[in-house]
């Protein structure tokens, strides 16, 4: 994908990365996170993928994904988190990745990333898209609840 994105660094086993925003409120850390989910998907592993603001302050892990740091820096930071995705797909090739944002407002914006570059996302991922109470191959401009993501092998 020929997109700007913030070079990111990840643990160990690649389930995180952590990168900087640089924006007009400084340097802000990130944490992208894949953790493994006790739902299975057709006996297939589920990981949700969150991400969020760094603080040194002590912040519960809900309230790290709520946080809008109004950086300026939105597609830059979406760009490095689609590119932990594929990083982790990588790593991870059995495994589904769950994407639902902290509320329906994300949820929505990531849904908007997706829909301005489905030409490279779709090439990289096969994606689904849930609603209804069911899941459909994933379509641009259809809402969705949530969505996974499996790289395409």
């Amino acid at each position: 994908m020929p997109f700007e994105k913030y070079e990111f660094v990840p643990n160990g086993d690649y389930t995180e990365f952590t990168f900087l925003s640089q924006g007009p409120r400084g340097r802000i850390r990130k944490l992208v996170s894949y953790s493994k989910l006790n739902e299975r998907m057709n006996g297939e592993t589920l990981y949700n993928l969150s991400f969020g603001d760094i603080h040194d302050a002590w912040v519960r892990d809900e309230d790290m994904y709520r946080i809008r740091s109004n950086n300026n820096d939105r597609d830059k930071v979406l760009a490095t988190v689609a590119f932990t995705a594929l990083e982790f797909a990588v790593r991870h090739p059995d495994c589904k990745i769950f994407v639902r944002g902290s509320t329906p407002a994300r949820t929505r914006l990531y849904q908007m990333g997706i829909n301005a570059n489905w030409g490279y996302i779709s090439e990289l991922f096969l994606l689904k898209g849930y609603r209804r109470g069911q899941f459909e191959a994933f379509r641009p401009g259809v809402n969705y609840e949530f969505f996974t993501a499996q790289r395409r092998t």
